[in-house]
């Protein structure tokens, strides 16, 4: 069984050299990135961040310094990208389901669903 390496601020930083630590502890206090620990600011040096809220700096890095998202958007866009990210693993979940159903459920199922995507009169 595999452990989980968690990241302190400082090393989270050092992966993204254009992301300051300042940077990322205000992304804490917006709210837009959860480490595990207390995310009040003077707690900063116990907060430690899984590899999923490594990404989630990556991406708010890639949204505000590439792409030009304003600090007043970027919550809803990030919302946004919560939900298709939801909306995809309850679809994975929904596909499993169905592989497990008797190949003839799952045709029937899949034929209702076509009924259902085929344009209307």
């Amino acid at each position: 069984m595999s452990t989980l390496t968690l990241l302190t601020l400082e090393a989270v930083s050092a992966r993204f050299p254009d992301v300051g630590v300042q940077e990322i502890r205000w992304w804490v206090t917006q709210g837009w990135v959860r480490p595990d620990g207390d995310r009040a600011p003077e707690h900063a040096d116990d907060w430690r961040f899984h590899p999923v809220d490594v990404a989630r700096v990556g991406l708010i890095r890639d949204l505000r310094h590439d792409m030009g998202v304003a600090d007043d958007t970027l919550p809803l866009v990030l919302s946004l990208i919560d939900q298709v990210y939801s909306l995809r693993a309850a679809l994975r979940g929904v596909a499993g389901v169905l592989d497990r159903l008797p190949a003839d459920v799952r045709q029937a199922v899949l034929a209702i669903t076509e009924e259902e995507d085929s344009p209307g009169p």
